[in-house]
């Protein structure tokens, strides 16, 4: 028989309201965690159960569990896994760039949908695994199409002039799109959140898997020595001059200043795919007695997994996942929103509805909006 596998969970969205801004704003996730369909299974059961149970994102997810899996045998990991784990998670990183991009925001600002470097990456997946050369070439393509011929700097070097004429001025699809977002994302969910820094993730696994063992509610309320981070293409890319620059005018982080952190981080990831560069790869791993946890970056942030066992067999498994963070009730979700105005609850919902998107949760939202 086939076990049901549960909903993917939801984000619930509580402001208070007052007619012309939000008063307070509340936010929980509610996703769903895989313990009671892998207790006193064996490890490899992970295989089966945690691709099915997370869809979105599911190269990261069983990346995360091979990794786990490999820290359990006693040849440990390699470096040609580690290094096909990190092409694999680029390719996934750039889906979602696209599928966010081209699609969602597209249809957000009113635009055509360009659905064709997505559909072509999700047709070419595998072989583009197993053929460099097709991969850089459909990269060259991509990012042409995407950024012009003669495209942009590299992120490293791009500065504030350069990027806005190119949206200014730029005839690409993606161009477009930025002219249209701006007006509407421009100071809107403004917050000052504390951007989790990848080369910490060594020390982040080290300290998350004791308190996963003794805290039965850190997946829900994740925090690191009582900070809150935000996850994702802005805390990876905040130290771009670019992204620097357009944080200290808007003092601090809003919703434009995420969705430039992930059209930059697009460019990037393009870029060296075309160059045939190794995919980079922040992870990090820690094994203690019949306890391992793995910490990786992936498209929304980082993710996390943790195993116990008992006897050899899984007593207890948890995932922590970038939404948990953004989506935090003390989190980034939850200072932008509150700082939201509306002169009409559609137009609030509107707001909220941009403010979500350029977090990225991996899950649905369900917004109450109460008049006080």
């Amino acid at each position: 028989m086939t076990t049901a596998i549960p909903a993917e969970g939801r984000v619930d969205l509580h402001l208070d309201w007052d007619g012309a801004r939000v008063l307070a704003a509340t936010v929980r996730s509610r996703r769903p965690q895989p313990r009671r369909l892998l207790l006193g299974h064996p490890p490899e059961h992970t295989r089966q159960v945690i691709p099915r149970l997370y869809s979105l994102c599911g190269d990261a997810q069983t990346v995360a569990v091979d990794t786990l899996l490999s820290l359990l045998d006693p040849a440990g990991v390699g470096p040609a896994q580690s290094a096909a784990w990190a092409a694999r998670i680029r390719l996934e990183t750039i889906r979602e760039h696209l599928w966010r991009l081209g699609l969602d925001w597209a249809r957000m600002a009113g635009l055509e949908p360009q659905p064709g470097p997505l559909r072509e990456l999700l047709a070419g997946r595998e072989r583009f695994a197993n053929d460099e050369r097709l991969a850089r070439e459909w990269a060259t393509q991509t990012y042409q199409s995407l950024f012009g011929v003669d495209g942009l700097p590299v992120p490293e070097r791009l500065d504030g002039p350069v990027f806005q004429h190119w949206v200014r001025a730029g005839s690409s699809s993606l161009a477009l799109l930025l002219r249209e977002l701006r007006p509407r994302l421009v100071g809107l969910g403004r917050s000052r959140a504390k951007a989790f820094a990848s080369v910490d993730l060594s020390a982040f696994a080290v300290d998350a898997l004791p308190r996963l063992r003794e805290d039965p509610d850190f997946h829900w309320r994740p925090d690191w020595a009582g900070q809150v981070f935000e996850m994702g293409p802005w805390a990876r890319s905040r130290d771009l001059p670019l992204l620097v620059e357009l944080e200290t005018e808007q003092g601090g982080v809003d919703a434009w200043v995420r969705v430039v952190a992930r059209v930059l981080e697009l460019a990037g990831e393009l870029a060296a795919l075309a160059e045939g560069a190794p995919a980079r790869q922040a992870m990090a791993w820690h094994r203690q007695e019949d306890e391992a946890v793995v910490a990786l970056e992936m498209a929304r942030g980082v993710l996390l997994h943790w195993i116990r066992l008992e006897e050899g067999r899984i007593g207890d498994y948890r995932i922590v996942a970038p939404t948990e963070w953004n989506f935090h009730p003390r989190g980034p979700a939850q200072e932008s929103l509150g700082r939201l105005q509306g002169r009409d609850a559609p137009a609030l919902r509107d707001a909220v509805t941009r403010v979500v998107m350029a977090l990225d949760p991996c899950v649905h939202y369900e917004l109450e909006i109460v008049h006080a």
